[in-house]
């Protein structure tokens, strides 16, 4: 409290506690005012301030999650694991690709192979390869990649066949085939893993065929529609263990050996059959 040096009279009440009102009053003519100091009011330019920087931390929080998401929702993935080295060692490859790039050949014409003509079955069967799209590409040369000897042809054809291989075999019942691209991420039958397997060896230059076989189950002991792979090659394969020790059909006097696509630990050259007269080929047709 202060005081009048002339009368004594208090002319001043100034309180430390914030948050108490200002209010005047006079005695003796002299004004007395207790001042608060509590909160001040914020100005507009303060208020706008802080909404603006609210707004820029709520986005930089929201706005990476939602990238994120709709990233996310744009492109798929499968991991595949196949053997290398003949089948002696694990292996797998991740495969990538935009929902769109799938649905494109979703959405491509998808020909019925029904036919009773063997050779034009093979024919709209192989219409489905794609060795030339870069996806399958870029996976063809990711499984020779993993291979111990990227130089030797019989492994890769074999990582080839067994990255196909682990592709779940799904049972159909309509004559329509898919893309390679459907295959790996929806699964598929016989035509459809040919058709993957196909595109992939041809990716990598090698030539070969897509065979439509009269295979006679030794199970069920009734002949049976199938489809699988012929490779060409050079020299006979000798990394499987079965007796023949290799089989191939020769087309134009080349040797074209078989691929057989839909259970893992096949070969090249390894024959799914006890006998060579149970899987008889019907018709053929050279993938491009």
């Amino acid at each position: 409290m202060k005081f009048c040096p002339y009368c004594g009279h208090a002319i001043g009440i100034r309180l430390k506690e914030p948050g108490r009102p200002v209010y005047e009053s006079q005695e003796q003519g002299i004004t007395l005012r207790m001042e608060s100091e509590g909160r001040r009011r914020l100005t507009k330019n303060q208020k706008r301030a802080i909404i603006i920087g609210t707004i820029v931390v709520l986005a930089a929080i929201i706005i990476p999650t939602v990238s994120i998401a709709i990233y996310e929702s744009k492109f798929i993935q499968k991991k595949v694991s196949f053997y290398v080295n003949n089948g002696l060692n694990p292996s797998s490859y991740t495969v990538k690709t935009s929902n769109a790039n799938l649905n494109y050949y979703k959405d491509k014409s998808h020909p019925s192979h029904f036919s009773f003509d063997p050779n034009y079955t093979a024919s709209v069967v192989e219409s489905y390869c794609t060795p030339n799209d870069e996806k399958i590409i870029q996976i063809a040369e990711s499984v020779r990649s993993k291979c111990i000897d990227p130089y030797d042809s019989e492994e890769i054809i074999n990582g080839l066949l067994s990255f196909t291989q682990a592709i779940t075999y799904k049972y159909d019942t309509v004559d329509l085939a898919q893309y390679p691209l459907e295959t790996i991420f929806e699964q598929g039958d016989c035509e459809d893993l040919s058709i993957l397997f196909g595109s992939l060896v041809e990716a990598l230059g090698y030539a070969a065929i897509i065979m439509v076989i009269e295979a006679y189950d030794e199970v069920e002991e009734e002949w049976l529609g199938h489809a699988c792979v012929g490779v060409y090659l050079s020299y006979a394969p000798t990394a499987h263990f079965n007796y023949p020790p290799s089989y191939y059909y020769p087309i134009d006097g080349y040797e074209y050996w078989i691929c057989e696509t839909t259970s893992q630990g096949y070969m090249i050259g390894h024959l799914p059959a006890s006998d060579p007269s149970y899987f008889l080929l019907a018709g053929y047709a050279f993938i491009n």
